[in-house]
């Protein structure tokens, strides 16, 4: 396991103070009708470890949970693993409105979230977006 570069959100949030104004959300993530929604949007993710960044990577995630819960417009956030795909990733997010989860992304420990995904995700993120029918 590599313990050279373990992130947390504090550590994230310290670097990423210095660089709020860098956008390192994937281009295309989020399409603009979601962006504009005016009721509530969700998002199923995925994302893959590379080999030997499962730990790493869980580390990442458990690491921003409290301040994603903490925000604006925050109804859900889940993420979930399965012992059939080891280093699988299963993301779900529930927000109020396409603002909330606009502001969400600029957030700067998010900033710094998917500045470090590069070196522990193998691929891109998945992401499908939902118009949620129910609570």
């Amino acid at each position: 396991m590599d313990h050279s570069r373990e992130h947390t959100a504090r550590d994230l949030d310290e670097r990423s103070l210095m660089s709020t104004h860098d956008n390192t959300v994937p281009d295309g993530l989020v399409p603009n009708d979601v962006l504009n929604s005016t009721t509530p949007v969700a998002v199923y993710g995925f994302a893959r470890a590379k080999a030997g960044k499962e730990e790493a990577l869980a580390r990442l995630i458990r690491s921003i949970v409290p301040a994603v819960r903490a925000e604006q417009g925050y109804e859900q956030y889940s993420v979930h693993t399965t012992p059939a795909q080891p280093g699988a990733f299963a993301f779900y997010e529930r927000w109020s409105t396409g603002a909330d989860i606009a502001r969400h992304l600029q957030q700067p420990f998010m900033q710094a979230y998917f500045g470090a995904l590069p070196e522990l995700v193998e691929g891109d993120l998945e992401a499908e977006w939902l118009r949620p029918l129910s609570d």
